[in-house]
C-alpha cells in the first residue's frame, strides 16, 4: 500500500489515491459494523471479569490473605461486569455510525471501551475492600493507597482490552485495511453523541419509571 500511495504521489494522483482510499473504506462500513457489534458483545462481557481477576490479584500483592476471599473475588467480578454492562447501550449507538465511518467509529467505540476499563477497575478494588468489614476496610485505607492499586488494575486491562479486542475484530472477519488502522483514543476525549440513539438515555428510562 505504501509503494502505492509513493506512485501515485510521483505522477500527481495522490489526491486521487486518497480519495479512492477513503471510498474503500466507507464500503467496508457495511461489512465492519456487524463485525464491530459483535465484538464490542464479546468484549463487554469479557472485561468486567478480567478486571474483577486483576483488582483481586493487584490487591493481594499487598495483601496476601485477599486470595482466600472467595466472597470478594466473587463482588469485585460482578462489580466491574456492572460498570462494565452500564456502557453497552451507548457503545451499541455508536455502531450505528460504522456504516459511514468505521475508523473514526471504532476511535469513539474504543474510548468509551476505555472508561468502561475505569469504572470497571475502581468498583472492582472498591468491592474488595468493602468486603472485608469496617474494620478491615479501614485498615486498608489507612495504609495503602487504594488509587494506586486502581491504577495498576486499569494499566494492565487496558492493555489486554486492546489485544483482545483486535484479535476479535480478525477473528470475524473485519477488514484488514481497517484493523491495521485502528486508533485507540484517551478516555477523556470529547467524542460527542451518537447520531442516533437505538436505546433511551438512562435519564428518560428514569422518567418513564417515575412515570
Amino acid at each position: 500500500m505504501q509503494m502505492l500511495e509513493a506512485v501515485a504521489d510521483n505522477v500527481g494522483l495522490g489526491e486521487a489515491f486518497d480519495a479512492a482510499k477513503e471510498a474503500g473504506e466507507d464500503m467496508m462500513g457495511g461489512v465492519f459494523k456487524p463485525v464491530l457489534e459483535n465484538t464490542v458483545e464479546d468484549v463487554l462481557e469479557w472485561m468486567g471479569p478480567k478486571a474483577g481477576d486483576i483488582a483481586v490479584e493487584k490487591a493481594a500483592e499487598k495483601y496476601s490473605f485477599v486470595n482466600s476471599m472467595e466472597p470478594a473475588k466473587e463482588k469485585a467480578k460482578d462489580a466491574a461486569s456492572e460498570g462494565v454492562m452500564g456502557f453497552k447501550d451507548l457503545i451499541m449507538d455508536f455502531c450505528e455510525d460504522a456504516l459511514e465511518a468505521p475508523l473514526a467509529t471504532f476511535r469513539k467505540v474504543g474510548v468509551i471501551m476505555l472508561r468502561a476499563v475505569n469504572d470497571a477497575a475502581s468498583m472492582a478494588v472498591w468491592a474488595i475492600i468493602n468486603s472485608m468489614g469496617t474494620c478491615g476496610a479501614l485498615c486498608i485505607q489507612s495504609c495503602a493507597n487504594v488509587n494506586d492499586i486502581i491504577e495498576q488494575v486499569k494499566e494492565v486491562v487496558r492493555d489486554a482490552l486492546k489485544e483482545f479486542a483486535v484479535s476479535s475484530l480478525e477473528k470475524k472477519g473485519a477488514p484488514k485495511m481497517i484493523t491495521d488502522k485502528i486508533e485507540w483514543g484517551d478516555p477523556d476525549e470529547d467524542i460527542g453523541e451518537p447520531k442516533k440513539r437505538q436505546t433511551p438515555k438512562q435519564e428518560e428510562m428514569q422518567e418513564g419509571t417515575e412515570g
